[in-house]
């Protein structure tokens, strides 16, 4: 009995409760590369259609899956449905101190902390194989205004409204101004109007006050134009204090707000770490130029060469998770308050006085969603191969194990189950099963050769159903019997027994079932003693 409780509480382990982490498996494994040369329009177009494509479905999934009302109908394909981070809003300023808005312990600081391959990213792999990924975001409203220079207007063509470039850093060699804005906006109806730039020795080149060497520096600015707010706005970035009255169509009098500067600006700085969780040895934070994917020993960390090429898909990626891909391609579309503007209006619903924060949070968790889009798009291959690429599939053992060991959710979920019990129990039952065939021979035959107990065994024999079955027809004098020992007794094959037809109802009993053109035997026939056969006609009437 004690064996039968055991055995039934480990048979339940053979098969686990359903899960719904799937390994992927695809054919199209690899790494989409540009063809077309990146300086050149088309090369230019086909990375910008390809960037917007991968923000625009990383923004829709942060929007859906980042946050406290997440929707498990679309947040069900990672193994995690969002990555963590912490934040620290009264972080060190990034840049030089005079620029951040609220002083030099005032930055919003943004940190992922240590993702693991395995755990976060779903790369499926044993502890020793995997890497760790960090991304810091430190973000500050910024102060500009002593950077900002009146154009002398000798254009003719710009009605002689005014002009100011916001002297922030050259842009392509083009020119020396980061923007320039035409005060002739304000009267064309134009609503909220989002810049982007990215340190870039090609692109931007960030004045002295906003660079840094350690990281990848974005720049935000933010023209409001003809919106016009219905309450104060307090917040650094969308700042409007200055009361503007005006008559509705309704013919009432109402106090709106304007913005209080032209341009705002927010700057970021994005940092990227890689760590060995075998060693605990760390990469300095850099920004993705600073990695240096092709040193030899591994990133100096003592990263494996399986952790090496898992690391460096990573960190192919994190060149597009800085805050500038968040926006650039988006536009207005980028900015969260923009979603409260009414419709067909210019009239902006009031902001909190944290707002930049909440934009700033979400650039951060679109990179987030970015980077869990782009690991798995790597074993998936991408849902398309834009004109101007190709997809270069895996070039390494290790990079072919990566393709076969993507975790991902299945929505349909699956049964797990062990092998080995499985074969335990069938084994075990099947032993078990044969065992009981064979016991009653075996004993039978022992006790047979032994000449030991046999009335037992004949006892024990015709306690059996069968053989209790046979003692009852064949006491009713139905049939012709073998086999008044055997587990099962035979009859022949035209013999027939059963219930009589005129059984009664209530009281049934089996009795001999003649039938018309059956003989029966009489008494006589039983004796074969002529003489005993006389003394029998003398005794029966």
């Amino acid at each position: 009995m004690v064996f039968f409780i055991v055995a039934g509480i480990f048979s339940s382990q053979v098969t686990k409760a359903a899960g719904n982490e799937v390994l992927i498996q695809s054919r199209r494994c690899g790494l989409l590369n540009l063809t077309l040369d990146p300086s050149s329009q088309r090369g230019s177009v086909a990375v910008g259609n390809l960037e917007t494509n991968d923000t625009m479905t990383a923004s829709t999934y942060s929007q859906a899956c980042y946050g406290n009302g997440q929707n498990p109908l679309q947040c069900n394909r990672y193994i995690r449905p969002s990555l963590p981070w912490t934040t620290v809003s009264n972080a060190t300023c990034p840049f030089t101190h005079s620029l951040c808005y609220y002083g030099a312990t005032s930055a919003y600081l943004m940190d992922s902390g240590l993702l693991d391959s395995h755990r976060d990213l779903g790369i499926n792999a044993p502890s020793s194989d995997r890497v760790q990924y960090r991304k810091i975001t430190t973000c500050s409203p910024i102060h500009f205004s002593a950077y900002v220079v009146e154009v002398n207007n000798t254009n003719q063509k710009t009605n002689g409204y005014r002009r100011f470039n916001i002297m922030l850093g050259e842009v392509f060699d083009i020119t020396n101004y980061t923007l320039q804005y035409n005060l002739h906006t304000l009267a064309d109806g134009i609503g909220y109007a989002l810049s982007s730039f990215t340190a870039s020795p090609n692109g931007w080149v960030p004045i002295p006050a906003l660079n840094r060497s350690d990281g990848d520096v974005t720049l935000v600015l933010l023209a409001a134009n003809s919106i016009v707010y219905e309450n104060p706005v307090t917040d650094p970035f969308f700042a409007a204090t200055t009361e503007y009255s005006s008559v509705l169509n309704d013919g009432l009098e109402r106090t709106f707000y304007t913005p209080d500067s032209l341009v705002s600006g927010i700057a970021c700085v994005d940092q990227h770490q890689f760590c060995n969780p075998a060693n605990r040895k760390c990469t300095p934070l850099t920004g993705f130029i600073g990695l240096d994917t092709n040193s030899d020993p591994y990133w100096q960390i003592g990263l494996s060469r399986t952790q090496y090429i898992t690391a460096k898909l990573i960190a192919f990626t994190s060149g597009r998770l800085t805050t500038y891909y968040s926006i650039a391609s988006r536009g207005v579309n980028a900015l969260r308050a923009s979603e409260t503007v009414v419709p067909n209006t210019f009239f902006q619903i009031g902001l909190p006085n944290t707002q930049w924060m909440v934009e700033v949070s979400s650039w951060f968790a679109i990179s987030m969603a970015k980077l869990q889009l782009k690991t798995v798009q790597y074993a998936t291959g991408p849902p398309y191969i834009p004109e101007g690429y190709n997809l270069v599939g895996p070039e390494s053992k290790e990079e072919e194990n990566i393709c076969k060991n993507q975790i991902i959710r299945n929505a349909k979920g699956t049964t797990s189950f062990s092998v080995l019990g499985v074969t335990i129990i069938l084994v075990v039952g099947a032993v078990l099963i044969l065992g009981s065939f064979a016991l009653d021979p075996t004993v039978q035959l022992v006790r047979h050769t032994m000449r030991k107990n046999e009335y037992k065994i004949i006892q024990y024999a015709v306690d059996g159903t069968w053989q209790l079955q046979r003692l009852a027809y064949e006491e009713a004098g139905q049939g012709h019997w073998s086999g008044g020992v055997n587990s099962v007794p035979l009859t022949r094959v035209e013999d027939k027994i059963g219930l009589p037809r005129d059984a009664n109802q209530t009281h049934p009993r089996l009795s001999q079932a003649s039938k018309p053109n059956e003989h029966v035997l009489d008494l006589e026939e039983l004796v074969v003693d002529p003489e005993s056969r006389s003394e029998l006609k003398q005794v029966l009437p």
